[in-house]
């Protein structure tokens, strides 16, 4: 793992280059890499998500949040959107607040904030790229997170 990566910071600019790509898409546009989801589908998944780490964090859990206070997703686009762009900005804060070392559930053995924040950077960014092939775009990946994303993919998804 790269320690010198200010993941907290990379996950709100991918969650923005995000909320960009993913707002001119059409809602039910195919997502290519996700063959099973359209836009809103992949629009609801990273909501939901930063939802979940969000609440984990900033409510310091030792296990999942219970299925019946999760949200229910959105009805409208408009709702969508909104929804996400406010979790994820509650996400962003509830990391950059708590503490790396500060002790938290997570799948992983390893249970600590920083765990959280380095696996929330990589689902931002490779998600934004799925935005963005969804409308026909690739942009370019910071090389350090990238390089580090290998590292996570080996070292801790594939382990």
């Amino acid at each position: 793992m790269n320690s010198n990566l200010d993941f907290v910071s990379h996950l709100a600019h991918e969650s923005g280059r995000f909320a960009a790509a993913v707002a001119e898409t059409a809602p039910m546009a195919p997502v290519p890499t996700c063959p099973a989801w359209d836009a809103d589908d992949l629009l609801w998944h990273l909501a939901e998500v930063q939802w979940f780490w969000g609440t984990i964090v900033r409510q310091a859990l030792q296990r999942p949040p219970l299925a019946e206070v999760r949200p229910a997703r959105p009805a409208s686009r408009s709702e969508l959107l909104s929804f996400c762009s406010a979790v994820s900005a509650e996400l962003v804060s509830a990391l950059g607040s708590a503490a790396p070392q500060d002790r938290v559930w997570t799948w992983s053995d390893d249970h600590s904030v920083a765990f959280v924040r380095r696996r929330q950077a990589h689902e931002a960014l490779i998600h934004r790229i799925d935005a963005e092939l969804t409308i026909g775009l690739r942009t370019s990946m910071d090389a350090q997170l990238s390089d580090d994303g290998i590292d996570e993919a080996l070292c801790v998804m594939y382990r």
